[in-house]
């Protein structure tokens, strides 16, 4: 983070951060919700094809398709948390410079 933002860029990138953050967050939560469904796809995929009950399961924990819904599950939360992040420390940054003027006036 470049700590000499002018004020406008701060501002900007503030409301930028903090609109990512919600987005991937409404798609971390939306994907998180469907993962059981997808998970629940995959073992009844494998129930059809002739497999028990726990070797069903196990297959479709083990499967790349489910692999792969986890690993796009993970990726939204971590840019979630990571522009959530941004966008706090930019408001810290914000605040700590409200402070500093607010001390200079005295």
């Amino acid at each position: 983070m470049n700590v000499r933002l002018l004020h406008e860029q701060l501002v900007r990138a503030i409301q930028r951060f903090g609109s990512e953050a919600r987005e991937y967050r409404q798609v971390y939560r939306r994907l998180s919700q469907l993962l059981p469904d997808r998970w629940k796809s995959l073992v009844a995929d494998n129930r059809s094809r002739g497999m028990g009950p726990s070797a069903s399961q196990r297959a479709a924990f083990a499967s790349t398709e489910f692999i792969n819904y986890v690993d796009e599950l993970v990726q939204f939360g971590a840019s979630s948390l990571e522009a959530r992040i941004q966008y706090e420390t930019h408001m810290m940054l914000i605040d700590a410079r409200r402070s500093l003027r607010a001390s200079a006036r005295k």
